[in-house]
């Protein structure tokens, strides 16, 4: 038997829940974000953003495309989705939806936040919005899973929060970002 490729393994760590996402906490807005893969390249290149300095949250931030849920969204794909659409010019059509990851709140906009894994169906031209977004850029899941990685503690209305940090593209990753590549990695298998 072949080994899996990281395709194989990303597919194999992400699935759709069988079960409802649990509801936001009182007073948290819903809110999504789009990991998005390229499977055509072995090493599955991820689509990061770099946040405008302008924003009222988490400006000059590393993140992935995504926003607050706005009434007329179904559900957490259609918000990730149309935020990517927004934000980097993605086709709704061109994304197979693989997988969620568990949602969490944001630290600064208090979001309910859910990550949706999605994988690319063809290229396209990256058009992104320049209000929002300062840059994009990719780095391969192949580097991520081994990237060095950091934590740090940070305190916020006096409770005490792990924070993580990941180097690589010659970028440093952490926040909330941090944290959904840190749930990502370990269910890829990674330890730390």
């Amino acid at each position: 038997m072949s080994p899996a490729t990281l395709l194989d393994r990303l597919r194999a760590a992400v699935a759709m829940p069988t079960t409802p996402l649990p509801p936001p906490p009182a007073g948290r807005p819903r809110a999504s974000v789009l990991l998005l893969f390229d499977p055509v390249s072995a090493r599955l290149p991820l689509l990061f953003m770099l946040r405008s300095p302008e924003l009222r949250f988490h400006p000059g931030q590393i993140g992935f495309p995504g926003g607050t849920a706005e009434p007329l969204d179904g559900d957490v794909v259609t918000t990730a989705l149309r935020e990517a659409s927004e934000e980097v010019g993605l086709q709704l059509g061109n994304v197979d939806v693989i997988g969620l990851l568990s949602p969490l709140i944001t630290a600064t906009s208090e979001r309910w936040l859910t990550p949706v894994v999605g994988l690319q169906r063809s290229q396209w031209e990256v058009r992104s919005d320049p209000y929002e977004v300062a840059e994009w850029f990719r780095i391969g899941l192949d580097e991520l899973m081994t990237a060095p990685h950091t934590v740090q503690q940070f305190h916020r209305d006096g409770v005490a929060h792990d924070v993580h940090f990941y180097t690589a593209g010659g970028r440093t990753i952490w926040g909330v970002s941090g944290a959904i590549l840190h749930e990502l990695l370990a269910r890829l298998g990674r330890k730390d």
